[in-house]
Order: C-alpha cells, then structure tokens, then sequence
C-alpha cells in the first residue's frame, strides 16, 4: 500500500507574524511530530489581506482565516506536483499515533476507486463518529485545524465557491457532501482550545472535543498538547 509522504512543499501552516508566542508552541509539536512545514502567512481580517469575495456574514477574523486556507488552495492548484497536501493551522496538536492511524487509511478504504479519487481527509472534526479507530466517509464535517486535500479536493472546492467564498470549515463541509470524505475517530488532530488566532472564538468547540473523546474514555494524555 502506497504511504503519504510529507515535506516542507506539501505541508503548510497557517500562523499569523504577529503571534511569535503561537508559533513557537507550534515549532515544538512540529518538531516531536518529525514533520517539516512551510510556515504559511494568516490573512488578517479587515485589510488588504483580504483579496476576494465573502459571504457577507463572516466577520474580520473569519475573512482572514478563509483567505488563508483559500491562499493555500490557490498554490496547491498551481503547482500540480503537489499531489496532495497537509494543511494546519497553528493551534493544532497531533495525536502520538497519528502517523500509524494515518497509514490506516490505505487498508481500510478497501475500494480501489474510492482510495485513488480522495478529496478531503479530515484529520480533525466537529461531530462524533460511532464507528472507532477506522477509517470512513464523512459528510458535513466542520473544523479546520488540520486536513489532507488532494488536487482533485482543490479544483473542485475552489470551482463551488468562486467569486463567493464562505468559512473555511463550511466550504470544506460542502466538499465532503461530494462523497469522496473520509475521517478517522478518535481525531488525530485536536485543537489547543485557546482562542483562535486566524478564526473564531473555538471554546465551545474544544468543550465539545473534550466531551466527545471523554465519552469513549479517550484521554487528552494521548495528544501533544
């Protein structure tokens, strides 16, 4: 079975410069996680960071973290040799088996086509899934804070939302209503449960997280945090 290979051109997260305080926390799970990243400019809400047009509902700092996960969809788009890509936000923290769980995936998605055609591999989300430690389609999945897109994923987000760009995680949760989706539970991404830095607020997100991983006696022990 095939295994996804990361480097610094395909791995990419997103950190706002202001913040050296964030990334630093970052560096280091990216460091004990072994995994090489392109340390990717946040888009900063109410400026000229912002070059497209959004959904008028989304406030500055929404704005800023769609134009980020737009920007890096941009150049993966642009540069076809990247075949898929790891896209993190700064807050992001791996679980120690992250890896392994990952390399699942090929096993689990038994269906040749649907192994090779891919869009989205969600590695962090918003709602439970009942079927533990395997891989499976998801649809209406929300969260950002770290996923695998392919090319395929990229066209075909950036083709629904032209010229009218929603929130990061709604425009991927409408991807995954494609049926090519998949994520793994117990997560292997969770986010830090600090108020986000490049998006919203995301403490009642992390009080969910908590909830759902507690529900299954999963213990936040198992996350670099």
């Amino acid at each position: 079975m095939p295994k996804f290979e990361f480097n610094k051109n395909n791995t990419f997260c997103i950190s706002l410069y202001s913040k050296p305080d964030r990334w630093e926390k970052m560096e280091r799970r990216l460091k004990q996680t072994q995994l090489e990243t392109t340390r990717w400019p946040a888009a900063v809400g109410g400026t000229a960071d912002i070059k497209d047009v959004f959904q008028p509902y989304l406030n500055d700092g929404q704005r800023g973290c769609a134009q980020s996960h737009v920007n890096i969809w941009r150049h993966i788009q642009a540069n076809p040799e990247i075949e898929y890509a790891l896209v993190l936000e700064d807050d992001a923290c791996f679980d120690k088996e992250w890896k392994k769980k990952l390399e699942q995936f090929h096993e689990d998605i038994e269906n040749p086509e649907k192994r090779a055609t891919w869009e989205i591999i969600l590695l962090n989300a918003s709602e439970q899934i009942h079927i533990k430690d395997h891989w499976v389609q998801v649809a209406e999945q929300f969260l950002t804070g770290g996923y695998i897109i392919s090319q395929r994923g990229v066209k075909h987000i950036l083709e629904m939302f032209h010229n009218n760009y929603a929130s990061s995680d709604w425009m991927t949760s409408r991807l995954q209503m494609r049926w090519n989706s998949y994520s793994y539970f117990p997560w292997l991404i969770i986010q830090e449960g600090l108020e986000s830095t490049i998006g919203s607020g995301v403490k009642s997100d992390h009080a969910k997280v908590i909830r759902c991983l507690n529900e299954i006696n999963y213990s936040l022990e198992n996350y670099d945090i």
